[in-house]
């Protein structure tokens, strides 16, 4: 398994975390990403194997204490109180309103013993967003036409979800929300809700995963990439993640495998042409770029595929 591992699409922070701690450790990257993964899933009574199809999650209400070698961030709280300082742009507060707060607002964070923590739902232009780098979602450069009708027909009903810049005033970066602000500059929207929390860069990706997976199109690619540099990067424990997320440790496991496709073949999962479940059984084949056009030209189910590749010469599945 470890010689599967590919991190040309790990961001470098992630890669030079995981790279420090495989040294640390006295071993190879692949080696040290290989023990990692199989060591939790002993642990964890977990066989590495392909789960079957999952309905889609629950929004996650509540994220637990986080385990993290850096002081975690304050608790972000509710629509309806004091609202931040007004930057340059002056943001209007919203009155609290009787609807739901948004599923990546609701976090019970961890509170820090050296700030205070204040949020607040304010509206801003469009233009005082910045996409910053704790975002869950790759590869996207614009909103999904059907988000774009139903944001016209009906506005940006879910607030985004943003931070400050630190150093540069008046100014945001997405944690989650960046198609629904995508959307809103395509239609030349004025102002936009934006829920502003002090989230630290841990909870910040932690949030944007989290809200992402709720909505339930996240690409399994993106969602392994997520786990990874949660676990590498802010060195968080795989249980902390699991208990915020509502994924079990068996879902991040093999999940985590993705991680060990190659790229041409993460690009196909990531667009949707191959499923989860066809990139589980792509690991275990001797050549999964071979199993995986094979996949495509038939159009075929997993077992109907696993029966076509196993058939193949040279293509018989490893025990």
């Amino acid at each position: 398994m470890a010689g599967l591992w590919q991190l040309d699409r790990v961001s470098a922070i992630a890669r030079d975390a995981a790279e420090s701690a495989a040294s640390g450790a006295g071993l190879p990257l692949t080696q040290w990403l290989g023990r990692m993964i199989v060591e939790t899933a002993a642990a964890e009574g977990v066989m590495i194997a392909p789960e079957p199809p999952r309905p889609a999650p629950a929004p996650v209400t509540s994220m637990p204490p986080l385990t993290s070698r850096a002081a975690p961030p304050p608790t972000p709280q509710r629509n309806g109180y004091d609202p931040l300082p007004r930057p340059a742009a002056a943001p209007i507060p919203l009155r609290p309103v009787p609807t739901p707060v948004p599923q990546a607002a609701s976090y019970a964070a961890p509170v820090s013993n050296t700030s205070t923590m204040d949020a607040a739902t304010l509206l801003l232009p469009p233009s005082v967003f910045d996409l910053g780098n704790v975002g869950t979602r790759h590869g996207e450069t614009d909103a999904p036409e059907a988000l774009v009708a139903a944001i016209a027909r009906e506005g940006v009903r879910q607030p985004i979800l943003v931070r400050r810049k630190p150093g540069d005033e008046g100014r945001y970066e997405i944690i989650a929300g960046r198609r629904r602000w995508r959307a809103a500059r395509r239609l030349g929207l004025t102002q936009i809700a934006a829920v502003v929390a002090n989230f630290a860069d841990p909870e910040a990706v932690l949030a944007s995963l989290t809200e992402n997976l709720a909505v339930g199109d996240l690409s399994p690619i993106d969602e392994a990439r997520a786990y990874l540099r949660l676990m590498t990067e802010f060195s968080l424990d795989p249980r902390d993640v699991s208990a915020a997320t509502g994924r079990d440790i068996a879902h991040i496991v093999r999940t985590l495998r993705l991680m060990g496709l190659p790229p041409k073949l993460k690009e196909l999962v990531s667009s949707g042409r191959l499923t989860r479940n066809h990139a589980y059984a792509l690991l275990d084949a001797p050549d999964p770029e071979r199993a995986a056009e094979q996949m495509l030209a038939e159009q075929s189910g997993v077992d109907e595929a696993l029966r076509r590749i196993a058939s193949l010469p040279g293509m018989e599945r490893r025990s």
